[in-house]
C-alpha cells in the first residue's frame, strides 16, 4: 500500500481493482462452464446447501473482523495511525475497510434466501441458476476485498509506535 505519490502504480491499480476483476471473471467463468457445473448439481455429485452455509459463517467472521479493524482505526489518534490520517493512503485503507464491512453485510444478508430457500441450480439457463452465479461471484468480490483490507492491516499494524517516556 505505499503510496510514492507518483501516479498510480500497477500494484496499487491491482490492489484496488483486482477484487472486483476477480469477481466478474467468476461470473464469466460460472456461466461459460454452467452445463458440467449444472450438471454436478443434478446428478447429486454437488450440493449447494453446504456452500451456502459455509459463505454466510465467512460472510458473519468477515463483516466482524472488517468492523473491528475499522473500530481500531477510527479510535486510534495518536502513533503509527494518527500520522498516516489525511494522506492518500489512510483514505484508500479506509476504503478498503468500508469495502469490506458493506460486501460482507451483503453477502451476509443475501446468503440468508439462500439457505431456506435452496434454489434449483440443475439448469444453467435458469433464474435460480444465474442469481447463484452471480451470488457466489459476490463472494468472490467480497472474500478477496477481505484479503486485501487484512493483508494492508498487518503491515498498517506492525508498524510501531513511538515509545512514550513521558511522565
Amino acid at each position: 500500500m505505499a503510496d510514492t505519490g507518483e501516479g498510480k502504480s500497477f500494484g496499487l491499480l491491482f490492489e484496488a481493482w483486482a477484487p472486483a476483476v476477480f469477481g466478474v471473471l467468476s461470473l464469466i467463468a460460472l456461466l461459460y462452464f454452467g452445463k458440467p457445473i449444472a450438471d454436478k448439481f443434478a446428478t447429486h455429485q454437488w450440493t449447494s446447501t453446504g456452500l451456502y452455509s459455509a459463505i454466510f459463517g465467512w460472510a458473519a467472521i468477515q463483516t466482524g473482523f472488517a468492523f473491528g479493524v475499522y473500530g481500531f482505526v477510527i479510535g486510534k489518534s495518536g502513533g503509527f495511525i494518527g500520522a498516516l490520517r489525511g494522506t492518500r493512503t489512510m483514505e484508500r485503507f479506509e476504503r478498503y475497510i468500508g469495502r469490506a464491512n458493506w460486501t460482507g453485510f451483503i453477502l451476509t444478508f443475501f446468503t440468508i434466501p439462500l439457505i431456506i430457500v435452496e434454489p434449483n441450480l440443475c439448469d444453467a439457463r435458469s433464474v435460480s441458476y444465474v442469481s447463484v452465479a452471480i451470488w457466489f461471484s459476490f463472494f468472490v468480490w467480497a472474500f478477496l476485498a477481505f484479503l486485501r483490507l487484512a493483508y494492508n492491516f498487518g503491515a498498517l499494524s506492525s508498524v510501531k509506535d513511538k515509545e512514550f517516556h513521558g511522565a
